[in-house]
């Protein structure tokens, strides 16, 4: 289930569980009421199970669903403002960068092949940065679009054959972290929901070494995946979880360190849920950064480079074509 799913179905068991409604009456109702989609299918497969015989988590039999049920609703909402804030983030400067690939493809197919033609019938000596624009402006697709097209399905290639192992899945994690702010965005995201739902499952008394599982089986994140199985051995085999993170790349040193101390002191789940809000702090600040500084930014390197292009390219051959007529 994606987020909004999760949001969704939480709140309906919630409901029933306030009211005092037999969960497996309830969905398969609410099942046969709703229309076709993912919703509905689970709806209906949860309340086929619970007529079966078998049961939700511990959360039923200790009678705390409602809570149990609220705080993971929370988190889910959590999870998708993150996703908003990182998808928000990265539209505009993807806005500009596309606006800017429209403007570079209508001056290569409409405006330089007029010049061409000009500086072909004077049989003017051009500069070899005009010829070089010229020369992309005859040949568009040779020069232009096949380059695009060839870098994209080779990114797309490699992305794919890398999703096939869980160490090239790895290597593609370590790939987009090193994009400058987006990569580090997207991380502390991660990081963020890592974080809230560790501090969850440690506030229910899921044993240390079975929240790390759980956790970890949960990200999107390989990177977080593969370190928590490793971290979940050293604690089952007696390691505290401050020697169990040391080196593992989970996480920084410094939230490390807070985790250990939190673990010695008894509030792990505390410690975890204030390491989860500096997380998305940083995600906030750094999409404001990403949505204030980086258009602008582009906007201004897209501008001085078609003027400098544009200047040194074409008005100078034409200034001097001008001179040349006027003597």
């Amino acid at each position: 289930m994606n987020a909004e799913t999760l949001i969704a179905l939480n709140e309906e068991i919630a409901g029933m569980a306030r009211a005092g409604l037999p969960l497996d009456q309830g969905l398969a109702a609410l099942a046969r009421e709703m229309g076709k989609g993912r919703l509905q299918q689970v709806t209906a497969a949860l309340a086929k199970d619970l007529q079966a015989g078998q049961t939700l988590p511990e959360a039923i039999r200790t009678g705390r669903i409602s809570e149990v049920l609220a705080t993971l609703t929370t988190y889910a909402r959590s999870v998708v403002n993150l996703r908003t804030i990182v998808l928000d983030a990265v539209f505009y400067p993807s806005v500009v960068l596309f606006l800017a690939a429209g403007l570079f493809g209508f001056v290569t197919f409409f405006v330089l092949p007029q010049f061409d033609q000009i500086f072909h019938d004077f049989q003017m000596q051009l500069p070899l940065i005009t010829e070089f624009m010229l020369a992309v402006s005859r040949y568009p697709l040779v020069g232009v679009v096949v380059p695009v097209l060839g870098l994209l399905a080779t990114v797309l290639l490699v992305r794919l054959l890398l999703g096939w192992t869980e160490k090239g899945r790895g290597h593609w994690a370590r790939f987009i972290y090193l994009i400058p702010v987006v990569g580090t965005l997207i991380r502390s995201a991660r990081l963020a929901g890592f974080a809230d739902l560790l501090a969850i499952l440690v506030d229910n008394e899921i044993p240390l070494p079975e929240a790390f599982r759980l956790t970890g089986q949960s990200s999107s994140d390989p990177i977080m995946a593969a370190a928590t199985k490793q971290i979940e051995h050293d604690l089952n085999q007696g390691l505290p979880l401050g020697k169990a993170l040391c080196g593992r790349g989970l996480v920084p040193e410094w939230v490390s360190w807070m985790m250990g101390l939190g673990e010695r002191r008894g509030s792990l789940g505390k410690t975890l849920h204030q390491i989860a809000e500096t997380y998305r702090r940083q995600v906030e600040v750094r999409a404001v950064l990403l949505k204030s500084v980086l258009p602008p930014f582009l906007i201004l390197c897209t501008a001085g480079l078609f003027a400098a292009f544009f200047v040194f390219g074409v008005m100078l051959p034409m200034t001097k074509l001008l001179e040349g007529l006027s003597k």
